[in-house]
């Protein structure tokens, strides 16, 4: 279920067709996370690309070359020890873009697990927690941190959110108050 507050924007699989993503990253391990394909997108969401690359610079200097047309195209290193973050951001097709490039296999990367985790409560946690997940979104929240609102968690919600990871789908539901289940 898709929140209906993009706007008239085109949907997210549009934008990588267009993009021609598989080609652009044909030689690349990457997965598409955030917010989309969870279908928890609001109308600001972006579009993130988790990246494994041995050389995250090499492949940043790749896309910013392929990219260098695209509105907004900007590349910046961030410190998240002990992984060398490269991300590549530009606009297309009225979406803001964002390559997060790691030298970190792919299932180990935070971005990664957050997403396949929070695609695992979205499944497990029914509508009426995705509904007020998406309020909490739509009046400015983050994704991790709505989520950790919402069930209670406590602290750092990036990595306290990933102390779900390992709890069997029983315990989860466990976490959600009475008022949220469907």
């Amino acid at each position: 279920m898709t929140a209906d507050t993009t706007g008239n924007k085109p949907r997210y699989e549009e934008v990588l067709a267009g993009l021609k993503l598989s080609e652009l990253l044909a030689d690349v391990d990457y997965e598409i996370i955030g917010t989309p394909p969870l279908g928890i997108d609001i109308a600001g969401s972006d579009i993130d690309i988790a990246c494994f690359s041995p050389t995250p610079d090499t492949l940043a200097q790749k896309l910013s070359t392929a990219l260098v047309d695209y509105k907004d195209l900007s590349a910046r290193t961030l410190s998240f020890p002990p992984y060398k973050t490269e991300v590549v951001s530009f606009t297309f097709m009225d979406w803001p873009i964002e390559f997060f490039i790691q030298d970190c296999p792919l299932k180990d990367q935070f971005g990664v697990r957050h997403f396949f985790l929070e695609k695992r409560l979205l499944s497990l946690l029914g509508s009426e927690f995705t509904q007020q997940l998406i309020r909490l979104k739509q009046q400015g929240m983050k994704t991790e941190p709505a989520f950790a609102k919402l069930l209670g968690i406590t602290g750092d919600p990036y990595l306290n959110l990933l102390s779900l990871e390992n709890l069997s789908d029983q315990k989860i539901k466990q976490l959600l108050p009475c008022s949220l289940q469907d």
